[in-house]
């Protein structure tokens, strides 16, 4: 962190303010029932997810109907379900372990390993790196001219899109900090290994059952393109971004218009307070918006930088998609862009 005494003072501050939340969040009735009811839409959200995913491919809808339907609700349902994890993971919704083990072990319908994410996103949030950031391979992205910049960006995305997919092979090799969970926490890595091995087993049952909206459907929209928009939305949330300084590390949004309202909503907010979340993971996301209210002042002393992904692709729309990719591609480090 850059040794700015104006910085050092800001970050005390902010951190003052937070450790309120989480006192509050901790200890006050109302805000404690409010994380309930929270928990609990999201879980009912969670469901509906699965239920019309798997009715759009396999209800009884004409082909042509089917594909017109599932491209925009694939693409916005990768982007809820993803949020959906993100939030599960961090605040389970149940003290009973059953229930939340129930709810993770859901996400077979659609070859998703939640607690595998879950230790997946915690060494994100532990971890800063600034040799190994994708705001560095933007940036070069970036500094190419026209074809060659989209040819670029569509040659990282697709790689990391496939190794997403060869990922989900249970027979792949898992990063250290998963390997190590065999002593640390066996039950997290029994439960990683079964989940696994349990995606595979239920895509081999649906091939078996209905192997053509099985192949042409639900794997284009869950094993093709919800990593691909898990991996744009990852990226939209920390670039631009600079690493070092602690008001830059991520983007945020503080919504002004009805359209930037209504989607944010939509979006839980996740988006719009992805830099809150990364200063303070542990304040619950139902009242991570209120606690940015409280930072806006220092984000703007800052010049911290905007969420580009509050728009119409969080309902779906594939020109949206296309408008942040071609923003993406344009992005440059944040020290370049809002210089302090």
């Amino acid at each position: 962190m850059s040794t700015d005494p104006a910085l050092r003072d800001d970050m005390i501050a902010a951190r003052r303010i937070g450790r309120r939340f989480l006192k509050l969040q901790r200890e006050n009735p109302r805000w404690r029932h409010a994380q309930a009811r929270a928990d609990r839409a999201l879980t009912l959200e969670w469901t509906l997810l699965l239920a019309i995913t798997y009715l759009l491919v396999y209800g009884p809808l004409p082909l042509p109907l089917k594909i017109a339907l599932l491209l925009p609700w694939a693409l916005y349902s990768s982007l809820a379900l993803d949020v959906d994890i993100h939030y599960l993971n961090h605040w389970p919704v149940s003290s009973r372990e059953p229930m939340n083990r129930l709810v993770r072990l859901s996400g077979i319908l659609v070859f998703a390993s939640p607690l595998e994410i879950y230790h997946h996103h915690w060494q994100h949030h532990r971890y800063n790196d600034p040799y190994d950031d994708p705001q560095t391979t933007l940036t070069v992205i970036a500094g190419k001219p026209g074809l060659r910049s989209w040819l670029a960006l569509g040659k990282y995305l697709g790689t990391e899109t496939a190794r997403s997919v060869w990922g989900f092979l249970p027979w792949t090799a898992t990063p250290d900090y998963i390997q190590a969970l065999r002593k640390s926490r066996p039950a997290h890595h029994r439960e990683i290994v079964l989940n696994r091995w349990a995606n595979l087993a239920w895509l081999i049952v649906l091939l078996v059952l209905d192997w053509k909206d099985t192949l042409f459907l639900l794997v284009p929209a869950t094993l093709l393109l919800a990593p691909l928009a898990s991996f744009v939305m990852n990226l939209t949330d920390h670039a631009p971004s600079d690493l070092a300084h602690p008001f830059r590390q991520a983007t945020y949004l503080e919504p002004r218009t009805r359209m930037e309202k209504a989607l944010s909503f939509v979006n839980h907010y996740t988006a719009a307070t992805h830099l809150t979340h990364h200063l303070f993971p542990h304040v619950h996301w139902s009242h991570i918006r209120r606690l940015q209210r409280r930072l806006l002042r220092l984000y703007e002393r800052w010049g911290a930088p905007r969420s580009m992904i509050v728009n119409s692709v969080l309902l779906g729309n594939p020109l949206g998609f296309v408008k942040v990719l071609r923003d993406l591609r344009r992005q440059r480090a944040v020290r370049d862009v809002w210089p302090a």
